[in-house]
């Protein structure tokens, strides 16, 4: 806020010069006793009158014999901005009143005319010639305040006439700015001057000292055009304080005034390379930096003219690039929005600048102020604008700082989680990697095993690995091993069984024929009768085992027609009941009601009821009983064949359709079968796309259970 106040307290003092500044008649002299009252003379209160010299022929004899009716007063709108491309002479009289000498000193400050020159005649002699930037009357007449004055003392009661001829060779406005003041007073001010001046350019310097640091610190394109801006900045306080003329350009004003120009120029060329470097207007607001650039280009144009001598448009150009580029930061900041927080210090500073800008010229222009004041003030506001300029490049820098540590807090959390992620992720890997080791160690001991296995060690049994599926795997390996084993056992066992079947008819059909050539036996009927039924008894067994091999070749053949289940049953049932009382035992059959239709091969059907009632008969103690039941669905139909004693395990109950096998081994076959019966049971039941299994019956001996479907065609 103390900006704020500091620009506050500069337009009240602004306006209270306003309030100061008020018209009063014209006078043909001033009273040197008002001096001490008013402090200096300035403007109308100076009785100044002028006459146009349009020839330039004009000599200070011929002014002085003028008649009064050709000189004009000089106005107020006069003493601003009159006085074009001419000759002017001005004249007026500085009277003493009181009863002591005064030494007065009549000064014009500002470097906007091409020549100046003073006459003072006191009771009509020539007492005081001097002229505008000459340093060789110095110790005798000239004060070397600013570019051009004059000093003398009048005496008590004496009246001094004094002459000024102006020379302007410009078409722009010359600006008066004479003023009459007491020496002792001068004195007092000129080292009030030269104290503010020091902190006027002091702090500027600084601040250029402080920028070239901060550039070759930070190495930033902002500090550097900063000082440029701020060195532009002071030359053009030189141009307009007269430091231009009085100290570099020595009675060449117009040189001053070509580099007055010039500095504008190059301050507005500084002002808008600091705001596209400081609002990044070409990555965020494309418009503006093209105005930005557009105003660079314009003022370098200025530059180029102005050095080719046009004069008139230039300054004009000059003005409105001063007072354009003063409003268009202050809507670029307003257009940033949300990142108008980074230029909240550079606003203030573009408020001051503009504020005062305006205000000034617009106040000269109109209100009719002083020079002195104005610049005074003017210059006051270019240095808060300047060292607000500093601030909101320390406030930027803060800003982006802070953001910086946000952004490296938020990196660094990201970075910590992303590492813990890494880690995890690693540590997944790691164990993914080592169960790939696992996994390959396992295999190549799977390879081993399974090698082993396809050589015929049937024996061999594989670790079980460390996780579920490798489990799994030398489970089904181990599993595979026991089949195969147990496969290879059957193998075994069926080649005995089969040639045990086959030497059993073979060794009866050599006894009896050996029995018959030895003439033990004769040949008769009986002898024939019994060697046909061991023929038959073999060919039985032969077409047993062709008919299981087929059928773990290929699906049996079995042709599928519609019949009627129940009728079938019906017809079986007297068959199965004589032979089960034949063997002192019961059978009962349980049928659902109804029609009972199914497609079916009937020759294979009836072949599965023979061999499955036939088994049980074989293996039933009497006095027993066999149970068989039909469960009929819509889709399908349950056939289970029950017995009593003697039972039979679990265990064996797996094995019952394996070809050949039998419960107990040592047992003797009761009823001449082949052992193949159960076997061929389940070749049917699959090829009509059944299941068939056995377990132990709850009635003491095996229970044997059919699921077909009624028909193949709704598979």
């Amino acid at each position: 806020m103390l900006p704020s106040l500091q620009v506050t307290r500069h337009l009240i003092l602004f306006a209270t010069c306003v309030l100061m500044c008020f018209r009063a008649e014209a006078t043909n002299a001033a009273g040197l006793d008002t001096l001490r009252l008013a402090g200096d003379l300035t403007g109308e209160t100076l009785g100044l009158r002028f006459v146009r010299d349009p020839r330039q022929t004009l000599t200070i004899a011929e002014v002085r014999t003028l008649p009064e009716d050709h000189f004009a007063p000089v106005r107020q709108r006069d003493v601003n901005q009159r006085l074009q491309r001419g000759d002017y002479w001005l004249k007026t009289s500085v009277h003493n009143p009181s009863r002591a000498s005064i030494t007065w000193v009549l000064r014009h400050p500002m470097p906007i005319t091409d020549y100046v020159e003073y006459w003072i005649f006191t009771n009509g002699a020539l007492v005081a010639h001097a002229r505008g930037g000459d340093r060789t009357l110095v110790s005798e007449r000239q004060i070397p305040y600013r570019i051009a004055s004059v000093r003398h003392t009048s005496d008590a009661g004496q009246r001094s006439e004094v002459y000024i001829r102006l020379r302007n060779a410009q078409a722009s406005p010359m600006h008066l700015t004479f003023t009459l003041s007491d020496e002792a007073a001068f004195l007092r001010k000129m080292a009030n001057d030269q104290l503010s001046m020091g902190v006027f350019y002091g702090i500027p310097l600084a601040l250029v000292v402080y920028a070239l640091c901060g550039w070759l610190i930070n190495r930033t394109r902002g500090s550097l055009v900063y000082a440029a801006y701020v060195l532009a900045v002071m030359g053009s306080w030189l141009g307009i304080n007269g430091q231009l003329a009085e100290y570099v350009f020595v009675g060449r004003p117009d040189i001053a005034n070509f580099m007055l120009v010039i500095f504008f120029l190059l301050a507005t060329i500084a002002n808008c390379l600091f705001v596209r470097e400081f609002l990044q207007t070409k990555r965020f607001m494309p418009r503006f930096d093209r105005y930005f650039c557009g105003v660079i280009a314009l003022a370098v144009v200025g530059i180029v003219l102005r050095t080719l001598g046009l004069q008139v448009a230039v300054v004009q150009v000059t003005i409105a690039l001063v007072l354009t580029h003063a409003i268009a930061p202050v809507l670029a900041i307003v257009a940033l929005r949300g990142r108008a927080v980074f230029a909240r210090w550079y606003l203030v500073a573009q408020l001051v600048y503009s504020t005062a800008l305006i205000v000034g010229i617009a106040g000269v222009r109109y209100a009719e102020l002083s020079y002195d004041n104005y610049f005074f003030y003017c210059q006051l506001a270019f240095i808060a604008e300047l060292v607000l300029l500093g601030v909101a490049q320390q406030d930027r820098v803060r800003i982006l700082q802070r953001e910086k540590s946000a952004f490296e807090q938020k990196y660094n959390t990201a970075l910590q989680l992303n590492n813990a992620e890494l880690a995890r992720q690693l540590e997944q890997r790691t164990g993914q990697l080592r169960e790939a080791q696992q996994r390959t160690a396992f295999m190549a001991s799977v390879k081993t095993t399974t090698g082993r296995i396809a050589n015929g060690e049937f024996g061999v049994r594989l670790a079980p690995g460390e996780s579920p599926e490798l489990s799994e795997l030398a489970n089904n390996v181990n599993v595979m091993a026991e089949s195969l084993s147990r496969l290879e056992g059957a193998r075994k066992r069926w080649i005995a069984d089969i040639s045990h079947e086959l030497r059993m008819p073979l060794f009866s059909l050599l006894c009896e024929t050996e029995a018959l050539l030895d003439g033990v036996r004769t040949i008769n009927k009986h002898a024939i009768a019994s060697i046909h039924e061991e023929v038959m008894r073999l060919s039985r067994l032969v077409s047993d085992l062709h008919e299981v091999a087929l059928s773990y070749l290929r699906p049996l053949p079995c042709t599928f027609t519609i019949w009627q289940l129940a009728e079938l049953l019906t017809k079986k049932k007297h068959a199965y009941l004589r032979h089960a009382q034949e063997r002192g035992l019961r059978f009962t059959l349980d049928v659902p009601p109804g029609f009972l239709l199914v497609k079916w091969d009937k020759g294979r059907f009836e072949q599965l009821l023979d061999n499955l009632v036939q088994n049980s008969l074989s293996y039933t103690d009497a006095p027993g009983e066999l149970a068989l039941s039909i469960q009929a669905g819509p889709e399908r139909v349950s056939i289970t064949l029950q017995d009593t004693l003697p039972g039979i395990g679990p265990a064996d109950a797996k094995h019952l359709f394996e070809p050949l096998y039998r419960a107990d081994i040592a047992r003797s076959r009761r009823a001449g079968g082949s052992g193949l019966g159960l076997s061929i049971c389940q070749a049917i039941v699959h090829a009509h796309h059944g299941s068939i299994s056995a377990e132990p019956s709850p009635m003491g001996g095996l229970a044997i259970h059919i699921d077909l479907p009624r028909s193949i065609d709704k598979i």
